[in-house]
């Protein structure tokens, strides 16, 4: 008699804690919608600071948002492997949809255009490594929006001023200038990455809460 009181007990228990570990339709819900939001709003803000005026305001939202959409998404969180999985995508399209854009419009609608540069900044970043960002102004005299280029797009020194260089210019004016010699295939292979990064950010949630009723039954 005892026995089976003890036994009912332990069941009772058993399906207690199941149910603490399963979480409710609401809750379930929630996180795979904030699993498929959030890539998407990381990649909308990607797209806004592909111009220079709204990078960091873009950079500290998308923060934000992955913090915030990661949290949801696994609720109730039961370890430690899904954010850690979920933490390279993100960083992945925090940080590469922007130069990505950035590179993608003017490879498609980048119009060739002679600047001058007229200045040159250096600054040092990590392990004193000094970079240098040029000013630039158009040989025809007309407006140039964000009217400069880093050493990652062609800016040397100040050997370059008073240089005239073939840019390449967005006739819309969102994104800065770039070197025309753009390597499309690297391109290419950026955004296959980024769309794989996308996938891997809305599938491991789901994944995670696909293991949860199997771990619970343990």
């Amino acid at each position: 008699m005892q026995s089976d009181g003890r036994e009912a007990a332990g069941a009772g228990d058993g399906e207690k804690r199941a149910a603490t570990r399963t979480p409710p339709p609401r809750v379930r819900r929630l996180g795979v919608t904030s699993a498929v939001v959030t890539p998407l709003a990381l990649i909308g803000l990607g797209a806004l600071g592909s111009n220079p005026d709204y990078t960091v305001v873009s950079l500290i939202a998308g923060v934000l948002v992955f913090c915030l959409g990661g949290a949801l998404a696994l609720l109730p969180r039961t370890s430690t492997w899904p954010v850690l999985l979920m933490a390279l995508p993100g960083m992945a399209l925090l940080i590469g949809v922007g130069p990505a854009i950035q590179s993608e419009v003017l490879v498609l609608s980048g119009v060739h255009t002679p600047v001058v540069v007229t200045a040159a900044h250096s600054s040092k970043g990590k392990n004193d490594r000094v970079s240098w960002t040029c000013d630039l102004r158009r040989t025809d005299g007309l407006p140039l929006p964000h009217a400069f280029l880093d050493g990652s797009s062609g800016c040397h020194g100040r050997s370059d001023v008073g240089r005239t260089l073939d840019v390449l210019v967005d006739p819309a004016g969102w994104v800065p200038p770039g070197v025309p010699d753009m390597d499309r295939e690297d391109l290419r292979q950026g955004i296959t990455l980024l769309a794989v990064a996308t996938a891997l950010l809305a599938a491991v949630p789901v994944l995670a809460r696909r293991t949860r009723p199997q771990a619970a039954g343990l």
